[in-house]
């Protein structure tokens, strides 16, 4: 429990004077300003490891001496006339929209947060285990933030002048062959210490890559939102690492210490490289900033924010839509619109979930195109209906589907798509209680696509003049059913008004 309060503590106060950092910084020097505040703390962390050969590690001292430290550092703070910095409201993003944005920073950061767990949380544990002694273990742990001060500058210069993902897949496979050889060789302290400088060497930049890639696909009004959400999957990461590094070193005894910063990186390398088939290359600006792990997000979203670049998010959102599209009309087909087997409402909650999800944000970036509308309307008017079948949320966008058909119909998208797809620009006027909008489903079958689906659009709309809602809605909405609608529902609902079993006339 004192270990979760003083986290919680560093935490704030990390936070207070990188705040007070940003809001003192103008906008020409706050880039220089974040560099120089992470080489300082870095130079601290490393001058720290040697405080551990001053004191019994078994006494109270090395506890003493930090918080004297701490207490001295704040001093210039509390004497300060300057205001402290306001905190603003930031813009929401979700978790699905920020991995649309960069699935390669989303998973990497998830995974260096495991690595970095290891490195600097069980470092000493390992240290321990393997018999060494203090002033050996302090020279380890700080050789690994020595080599992530010392390569920054040259992978950061690198950075921005190629493709960051081969950067990051060399990289991790540098830190995996690193790996290896420690396991392989077992060499001595020379050796182990040279190798924690490679690894650090290698985590501290790659995180730093991995964030100024996924600047590379962000807005500006997104940056904080992304900050936050990269720390918060990168912590996710990070508690995994103690118990699972653990846990190997139980199994494997000190080489799983080893053998789990190895895994990970390899599968960074191995997610990298793949990622690198899906997405095209794009110029990476000048983006990177030296940042470390235990920078906050009021730091992280500073080095986002130091870079002039134009972000190509949309043209990866228009991928996305292309991607909608050809799923429903290609790989679905309209067999299997209307009845659709069960595996495919699973098939679309795994692929389109996340979609649905930011379907508000994401849609009005397809709304240029007639293949972006159709996309647009596929995802809020019948995706929702196989997602949630017998779920009050299969119609929790409908609304949204009529404005989106509003806007498209006006500017004559609907006219420029072939049928049978046409349909589904009509559709969220025919999927609607409301019997204005039902008339207008009616009219725009007659007119635009007269045919069987002119039927079923006659009968919405001769339902909803005879209800005023659907009667096969009313147990997935937790409606109590009229005695009328009892008997529909009894006859067959819907289907029995298509086969002309039941007519509304006989209710």
């Amino acid at each position: 429990m004192l270990r979760l309060l003083i986290g919680f503590s560093f935490c704030g106060v990390y936070i207070t004077a990188e705040s007070w950092l940003n809001a003192s910084a103008t906008n020409e020097n706050r880039g220089q300003a974040l560099s120089a505040y992470m080489i300082v703390q870095m130079v601290g962390i490393i001058t720290a490891q040697l405080l551990l050969n001053t004191a019994d590690p078994a006494g109270f001292m090395l506890f003493v001496i930090p918080s004297v430290l701490v207490s001295l550092a704040f001093t210039p703070i509390l004497l300060s006339a300057s205001p402290a910095p306001q905190f603003q409201t930031i813009k929401r993003m979700s978790f699905g929209r920020l991995f649309r944005a960069s699935p390669l920073g989303c998973v990497g950061i998830f995974l260096m947060g495991g690595v970095f767990s290891a490195l600097f949380g069980m470092a000493s544990v390992w240290g321990t285990t393997v018999g060494m002694s203090v002033a050996e273990i302090s020279t380890f742990v700080a050789a690994i933030y020595v080599g992530g001060l010392a390569l920054q500058f040259p992978i950061g210069w690198l950075s921005d002048r190629m493709d960051r993902r081969v950067l990051v897949l060399a990289l991790s496979v540098l830190g995996v062959l690193t790996v290896a050889a420690v396991v392989l060789v077992a060499p001595g302290i020379v050796g182990l210490t040279l190798a924690g400088a490679m690894l650090g060497g290698v985590a501290n930049p790659v995180y730093a890559l991995l964030l100024a890639y996924t600047n590379d696909y962000l807005e500006t009004s997104d940056m904080a939102a992304a900050s936050a959400g990269l720390l918060f999957i990168n912590g996710v990461g990070a508690m995994s690492g103690p118990p699972i590094t653990g846990w190997l070193m139980g199994i494997n005894g000190p080489d799983g210490f080893w053998i789990y910063i190895g895994l990970l990186l390899a599968l960074l390398s191995g997610y990298a490289g793949w990622r690198m088939t899906r997405r095209s290359t794009i110029d990476p600006g000048s983006g990177y900033s030296v940042i470390s792990p235990t920078a906050t997000r009021v730091a992280v979203e500073v080095a986002l924010e130091d870079n002039p670049h134009e972000p190509v998010e949309k043209e990866d959102e228009m991928d996305r839509a292309q991607e909608i599209v050809d799923f429903w009309l290609n790989q679905v087909g309209p067999q299997l619109w209307y009845q659709p087997p069960a595996k495919l409402d699973q098939t679309i909650r795994e692929r389109f979930m996340a979609d649905w999800q930011d379907a508000e944000t994401l849609t009005r970036a397809w709304e240029g195109t007639a293949e972006g509308v159709l996309a647009a309307l596929i995802l809020t008017d019948q995706f929702p209906r196989n997602m949630f079948r017998g779920d009050p949320r299969a119609f929790a966008t409908d609304a949204l589907a009529v404005q989106i058909a509003e806007r498209a119909i006006a500017a004559g998208f609907d006219l420029q798509t072939a049928e049978p797809q046409r349909q589904f620009f009509y559709m969220p006027f025919e999927h609607a209680e409301n019997l204005i909008l039902q008339d207008r489903a009616v009219a725009l079958f007659a007119e635009r696509m007269p045919g069987e689906n002119l039927r079923h659009a006659e009968l919405h709309r001769d339902t909803i003049a005879r209800f005023g809602r659907f009667p096969w809605r009313n147990a997935t909405l937790n409606r109590t059913s009229t005695p009328e609608e009892q008997r529909v529902m009894d006859a067959g609902g819907y289907g029995a008004l298509v086969s002309g079993k039941l007519s509304l006339d006989d209710v």
